[in-house]
């Protein structure tokens, strides 16, 4: 490998590895989604697993795991690889969990704020490929309010569809 000292651009070409681990949590709502990859409606998992990965690269990280709930809601926080990954981080020194965005992990602002404490509680800092959160006051307020709309957004699609059915 050619070292920087050897040729000035060589860490733009060869990027040096570090220690950085990160872990990605990718999600979409519906069977068909998943299925389909998501290409009709929004964001396919391969769309976000490509945004997390230039993510992690941006932060000099390497993605050791990831983590898919193809076709959950998130709606409620139960569900199967979000549970793996909370158990992933706890047993596991991680630096980074990677989301394309913050409503990839919740729908609602209970959900988000204990997926997020149970991430800090670890030293995992949440990072979103597509929004820019970080532990800064700026950082947490833009947070909060992603939450808040992603939470308005689920609420008020459920009572529009409910209008529409009667």
């Amino acid at each position: 490998m050619t070292t920087v000292a050897d040729d000035p651009t060589a860490s733009l070409i060869d990027p040096p590895r570090t220690a950085a681990v990160a872990v990605s949590y990718l999600r979409v709502s519906t069977r068909e989604q998943a299925e389909k990859g998501g290409t009709d409606e929004g964001f396919s998992i391969p769309a976000q697993r490509e945004a997390t990965r230039r993510k992690a690269e941006q932060l000099g990280a390497g993605i050791v795991e990831e983590f898919v709930d193809a076709g959950a809601s998130a709606k409620s926080s139960d569900r199967p690889e979000l549970m793996r990954m909370i158990q992933y981080v706890k047993a596991n020194k991680v630096a980074y969990c990677i989301v394309h965005k913050v409503d990839r992990l919740a729908r609602n602002r209970a959900d988000d704020v204990s997926i997020h404490l149970a991430l800090q509680q670890c030293g995992v800092m949440l990072v979103s490929a597509s929004e820019n959160i970080d532990e800064t006051p700026s950082g947490m307020l833009l947070h909060g309010i992603m939450s808040t709309i992603a939470e308005f957004y689920s609420r008020n699609l459920a009572t529009e569809v409910a209008k529409g059915m009667t």
